[in-house]
């Protein structure tokens, strides 16, 4: 294929193509003034951008959330050891789930400042979720920018309601 085409396939400028072919990035044959590039490194080179772009955007979100989670404040919860045992364990699978929130905004996802949540897992996944994610974003009068404070202040709100173990074990009750 050509350079014109491999670009439009590729979504990138006509001299990118061109630099890449140069470098070797794809395999390319360049004859009479003309990239011949292979359809199938092509992909393949798209196949290594898409991961890199998804690993580079998962490792952000991980420290968003890593950032949030460690400005949450847990309450001791009361109960039975046994209840207390599991409800710990209740509770840290619905934080991690509530946590699940992809940060659209890398670029300002800074400590404080803006940012663009949107729940990666859907209403359906946390209609059981003891947590209840979307009653966080509530509380957090979520719009389309919240900021990053005012999600943990209603996180932690949330969080410190249910201090009864049985209120993670059985939270319909």
């Amino acid at each position: 294929m050509d350079a014109t085409t491999a670009a439009a396939k590729a979504k990138v400028t006509v001299a990118t193509i061109r630099t890449w072919c140069r470098t070797g990035v794809i395999a390319a044959v360049k004859t009479s003034g003309r990239w011949d590039i292979d359809p199938q490194s092509l992909r393949a080179h798209r196949r290594r951008l898409t991961a890199i772009k998804e690993a580079r955007q998962a490792r952000t979100a991980a420290r968003v959330h890593a950032g949030i989670a460690a400005r949450l404040t847990l309450p001791t919860l009361t109960g039975t050891p046994k209840q207390i045992a599991w409800a710990n364990d209740i509770r840290a699978h619905a934080v991690a789930a509530a946590l699940t929130l992809v940060t659209h905004d890398f670029e300002s996802g800074m400590p404080g400042g803006p940012l663009t949540y949107e729940l990666a897992t859907g209403y359906t996944a946390l209609d059981h979720d003891p947590l209840n994610a979307y009653q966080v974003l509530g509380k957090a009068a979520y719009a389309e920018h919240t900021t990053q404070a005012a999600y943990i202040a209603a996180f932690n709100q949330v969080l410190a309601v249910r201090t009864h173990a049985s209120s993670w074990i059985n939270p319909n009750r």
